[in-house]
């Protein structure tokens, strides 16, 4: 190909046209430019594809991560509820005996064999271990360009915030359950002999208890965490068939 228009461009010279040659050699630039451009054209395109084809495989992790996600957090909110009203009602009893001198009668002897039950209810933990690693790989990588959709890309930003204000709260709950509760029971409470179940000292950790396990369902409901997380599940699935 390359012969053939030189050898046109030859013959035009040599019968001295060069009007003729000029707007030959003009014709043959603006095909090369034009073959330039769609060169670039579909080099664009595949490289465009690749892009999409990579952010479909980040919106799939991330939907995987997220459901699975959605299951712990559902589970832990369940199981935190459930604390919450056997520390109340733990509470309840424990207003029914004299801290310093408890006495367990017939009359409240079913009272007194429940404390044990939901006892061990109100001092339970579950933790939120989520799965963050796409996120993160993402926000910290130039990869985040990848995603196209504005409203995913808003809430896996915001993500990172919501979470932590979670977590800082929960953490709060743990320190005190392993660090502060946990070492005066074990030094205090006697299963043979469990007056210190019915102290003021309990009853105020008690009291601490359900406030922290209160904390922690109304951070998630004012942090709108649940409702975060079902809104990335919907955006990965929609714009991953988009």
């Amino acid at each position: 190909m390359i012969k053939f228009f030189s050898k046109i461009r030859q013959k035009l010279l040599s019968g001295n046209k060069f009007s003729t040659y000029l707007l030959y050699a003009i014709g043959e630039i603006v095909l090369v430019v034009i073959g330039i451009l769609i060169a670039i054209q579909v080099n664009n395109h595949y490289e465009k594809k690749k892009e999409r084809s990579k952010e479909q495989a980040y919106l799939k992790e991330i939907n995987l991560d997220f459901k699975s996600n959605k299951e712990q957090l559902d589970s832990i909110i369940a199981y935190n509820k459930v604390s919450l009203h056997a520390g109340r009602r733990l509470q309840e009893i424990l207003k029914k005996f004299d801290a310093d001198n408890p006495k367990i009668t017939a009359g409240n002897r079913k009272l007194a064999d429940s404390i044990g039950y939901y006892n061990n209810l109100a001092w339970r933990n579950k933790s939120f271990n989520p799965k963050n690693g796409t996120v993160e790989a993402l926000l910290n990588s130039s990869s985040f360009d990848l995603i196209t959709n504005d409203t995913l890309r808003r809430n896996l930003i915001s993500w990172r915030d919501v979470l932590g204000d979670y977590l800082e709260e929960e953490q709060f709950s743990i320190d005190f359950l392993f660090r502060e509760y946990g070492p005066w029971a074990r030094a205090n409470i006697d299963p043979k002999a469990a007056k210190a179940l019915f102290s003021v000292q309990n009853r105020n950790y008690l009291f601490k208890r359900i406030g922290d396990l209160n904390n922690n369902l109304t951070t998630v409901k004012e942090e709108g965490i649940v409702d975060m997380i079902n809104e990335i599940i919907r955006l990965t699935e929609t714009t991953a068939h988009d």
